[in-house]
């Protein structure tokens, strides 16, 4: 990730000295940069999801008990898990369609489909670690959906127990 936003960034700073400095400048930039930025969109948020640094909203489940607290959160990862494959299913036939079309992109020389199937791939990332958090649930390793509220859910109820060392 820190890789694709460095060449993002690189790419747009040349991009902007060859447009005001030289007048002139790379028609592909624009859309590398996009393509790129959808790639980090969709590996950061598997990467979020790792971990737990994404935004939950535990305001109700942070307040119920450690048990029901448990299945709360299997009931959302089961809903998660449920919109990845939906999103993986609409993005793996989106690809599948440019490549029969045999699209190219705008401005880059190469198939769109081979720029768009990050989306699948990304979509199926999620997914695993959507089910390795299902599997933390049910072994007892996790009992909250964001580090945010760990300290605050511990400091209230003492009931927090995320695997580490004991």
């Amino acid at each position: 990730m820190a890789t694709i936003l460095a060449g993002m960034t690189l790419l747009t700073f040349a991009q902007v000295v060859l447009r005001y400095v030289f007048n002139t400048g790379w028609l592909w930039s624009l859309e590398a940069t996009t393509y790129s930025f959808g790639a980090l969109v969709l590996i950061g948020m598997s990467y979020g999801v790792r971990t737990r640094s994404h935004i939950a909203i535990d305001m109700f489940n942070k307040r119920l008990a450690p048990r029901l607290r448990k299945w709360t959160i299997l009931f959302i990862l089961a809903i998660c898990l449920l919109y990845c494959g939906l999103m993986f299913y609409g993005s793996y036939v989106f690809v599948d369609r440019l490549h029969t079309l045999g699209n190219n992109a705008r401005d880059i020389p190469a198939p769109k489909w081979l720029l768009t199937a990050i989306m699948p791939l990304g979509f199926v990332l999620l997914a695993w670690r959507f089910a390795e958090a299902i599997l933390e649930v049910l072994r007892g390793d996790l009992n909250v959906l964001s580090r945010v509220h760990e300290e605050q859910i511990e400091a209230e109820t003492g009931l927090i127990h995320t695997g580490g060392d004991e």
